[in-house]
């Protein structure tokens, strides 16, 4: 809020200020006429100093959702009515401890937390005395919420499925006597499962590790290995590759996601496999299409069944060693002078 103070709101001195504090409506509306009184009896108190500013400092603090310091949490729990999903930070990163075993995406898991270090209490509903939790759904909430840090101290938030009319979530922290007001996302947060936090990666390597890449398709086989720092095809050393075609071509791999892991895979129509080889590793997938048109990968190290998100291979299907080669200048020149004439028309 900002407020606006002159001579004709208080017409005995001549003040010309402009204040910004974060309070509520009425608790705003509350002090200022306190404020007001105070001032009409007793002119040489620095009421707005001691007084307007003071309330500001405490707003600040109290409306900190996450009192523990964000940046030591190593530890997560989703606990919804029996399911919980856990996740365990260590010096490699984050973990999907519990319902299942698996790494866990670095970036969704840093995200969750680091977000809600900014979350703020948007104001309290219900505050001391005897609280009726079902009014506010707390008495059955959607989930529990728990950041616990590597010194074992924690928050822990019980988020319910209701709403208030201006559609923000209600929320109880660390059992506390009160009922707050809090950002909806607490709803989207309650509502995750084990696999928005999965490592979906498809490989799960990074493209320096790649050494050798074997794709077998209907066109053909299409192979490249990394020989001297440049990328060659094997067996025929004269034939020149783009080398930026190849990386690029290897980063379509390396972006890949599944959108779900399944536990049994569909009949198949084969589309490609691949053959890897990374260091003293190697790594294989086959991909294939579903009847409802869906496309499927069946992976190794580790071994997983995975439905793909959209697109993700689609460039592989119909791949061949043909196009990692340098464009010829007539393909350029058609190029440069198509974009010419498409902008000579704009």
């Amino acid at each position: 809020y900002f407020c606006h103070l002159n001579s004709n709101t208080f017409p005995k001195f001549n003040i010309n200020l402009i204040m910004k504090f974060s309070v509520s409506s009425s608790e705003l509306l509350k002090q200022v006429q306190i404020a007001n009184g105070a001032i009409g009896s007793n002119p040489v108190l620095p009421i707005l100093e001691d007084f307007l500013f003071k309330i500001e400092d405490k707003k600040l603090t109290d409306s900190q959702l996450l009192t523990v310091n964000f940046e030591q949490i190593d530890q997560v729990t989703i606990d919804r009515g029996g399911q919980v999903i856990s996740l365990k930070r260590s010096v490699d990163g984050w973990d999907v401890t519990s319902p299942l075993h698996d790494q866990a995406d670095n970036v969704v898991a840093d995200d969750f937390v680091k977000n809600v270090a900014t979350e703020k209490i948007i104001d309290v509903a219900r505050e001391g005395g005897k609280i009726d939790w079902s009014t506010f759904g707390l008495d059955k909430p959607l989930a529990k919420i728990t950041f616990m840090t590597t010194s074992g101290a924690k928050n822990s938030f019980e988020i319910s499925e209701k709403r208030n009319f201006e559609e923000n979530a209600f929320a109880r922290r660390d059992g506390e006597n009160r009922v707050l007001i809090v950002n909806s996302i607490w709803q989207n947060r309650a509502r995750k499962e084990v696999t928005d936090f999965r490592d979906r990666r498809v490989l799960r390597h990074k493209i320096a590790s790649i050494d050798d890449f074997k794709l077998k398709n209907k066109a053909g086989t299409l192979e490249v290995a990394l020989k001297d720092g440049k990328w060659i095809v094997p067996n025929k050393k004269d034939f020149v590759l783009d080398q930026n075609k190849v990386r690029e071509f290897l980063q379509v791999l390396v972006d890949a996601k599944a959108s779900e892991f399944v536990d049994k895979m569909p009949v198949l129509k084969s589309l490609f496999t691949l053959n890897l080889k990374l260091g003293d590793k190697t790594w294989n997938a086959s991909v294939g299409q579903a009847a409802d048109m869906k496309i499927y990968a069946q992976v190794s190290d580790p071994e997983f069944s995975l439905k793909l998100e959209p697109g993700a291979l689609d460039k592989y299907i119909k791949a061949s060693i043909e196009d990692l080669k340098p464009s010829s200048p007539s393909h350029d020149n058609n190029k440069d002078q198509a974009q010419l004439a498409g902008k000579e028309k704009r």
